[in-house]
């Protein structure tokens, strides 16, 4: 009995130091927050970015674990391009930024890449899976991602992944001043604090 006792304390024990190790980050709008995306048609290369990201990030980074707590949030009413003309019809008619001001990706599977440790400076490769929600419509994304720590205990990542209009039920604009591709790269970085 007392030896089931203790298999069954250490266990718990063992448990509940692996869930203390976990950190929360915090993504905060501006700083080096950029959402960019690159749409590339045969006549037109074009991008369009912001700063307007945050969220959180849960994770050990001794330890990348199978999953990861994340909740990315981006401001898509603040997407610019560079072109006013462009960005309206972007907002107004195709991202619909009235009705769907934001895009957010949620959860974090990951599928390649679990147990790595995040070092400082140096980036660690892995590839999460989450849901993607954009234009009102929730998708499975997998998303590859560079990790590394900061000498101050951030964690700095770059997520890229492509993006697919069709999927989103994002018509695709084909007017002369606004050519997109049929799907999107995008690329997201940040520095996630936990402070």
């Amino acid at each position: 009995m007392r030896s089931i006792l203790f298999a069954s304390s250490l266990v718990l024990g063992l448990l509940l130091a692996a869930t203390t190790q976990a950190t929360s980050f915090t993504v905060k709008p501006g700083g080096d927050s950029r959402v960019v995306f690159t749409s590339k048609a045969p006549t037109e290369t074009f991008e369009g970015r912001t700063s307007q990201l945050s969220g959180a990030l849960t994770l050990d980074p001794a330890a990348i674990g199978d999953s990861l707590g994340v909740h990315l949030v981006v401001d898509v009413t603040s997407l610019d391009t560079g072109s006013k003309l462009r960005d309206r019809h972007m907002h107004e008619r195709y991202l619909e930024t009235a009705r769907f001001t934001t895009a957010v990706f949620d959860g974090g599977t990951v599928v390649a890449g679990a147990g790595r440790a995040l070092a400082v400076g140096v980036p660690t490769a892995f590839e999460v899976e989450g849901t993607f929600t954009l234009h009102g419509v929730t998708r499975r994304q997998r998303c590859s991602v560079q990790a590394s720590l900061t000498k101050a205990g951030a964690v700095s990542f770059v997520a890229t992944f492509p993006v697919n209009l069709k999927d989103h039920a994002i018509e695709r604009p084909e007017m002369l001043f606004l050519k997109l591709a049929e799907t999107q790269q995008v690329r997201v970085s940040a520095t996630a604090s936990s402070r």
